[in-house]
């Protein structure tokens, strides 16, 4: 599992377009698994702090719970409808959550100021650090759906799919 920041130095193409969708909408979709292994869709405000990307949640939330019992996770950047074809990314990774109080407020702090809301509000909130093992961008290029897949390990993957009902052809990334 990798920093963010690793994960850029990895893959640095498919870790920079993940990075701009997630800051220029300041949230992403949350996929965890609930206790009976089935899967929870939830939304979740990310911040990047000193090379991590990061997620708060509320006390005793379910997904918060949910990543406690199991820290395996993915996350997907927003997609305003079926006609923004700006791409999507997707994360694979585990959620660790941060346990040392002094930088949980620290954290915490940074949260609220950027969000210009007292630091109370955030009062007993989970922390996780998202530590990367995977990660996809897909995305329209012409006539094509183009998918750049990494997996940690491993070098850049590179498919394109032509035509509705064309096949994924593997292409040197």
């Amino acid at each position: 599992m990798l920093t963010f920041d690793a994960f850029h130095a990895a893959a640095p193409s498919i870790a920079g377009k993940i990075r701009d969708k997630f800051e220029a909408a300041g949230m992403c979709m949350l996929a965890t698994l609930r206790k009976d292994g089935s899967p929870r869709l939830s939304a979740v405000e990310v911040m990047f702090d000193n090379g991590r990307l990061m997620v708060g949640m509320m006390p005793g939330s379910v997904k918060a719970r949910d990543l406690l019992r199991d820290p395996r996770c993915s996350l997907m950047t927003t997609i305003a409808d079926k006609d923004d074809l700006s791409g999507e990314g997707k994360l694979f990774a585990h959620a660790a959550a941060w346990t040392d109080p002094a930088e949980i407020a620290r954290f915490l702090g940074s949260a609220a100021e950027r969000l210009e809301m007292d630091v109370e509000a955030f009062e007993g909130s989970h922390v996780f650090e998202i530590q990367v093992s995977g990660a996809a961008w897909q995305h329209v290029d012409g006539d094509a759906f183009v998918t750049e897949s990494w997996n940690e390990g491993h070098s850049i993957r590179l498919r394109r799919r032509v035509g509705a009902n064309g096949y994924p052809v593997d292409v040197p990334a």
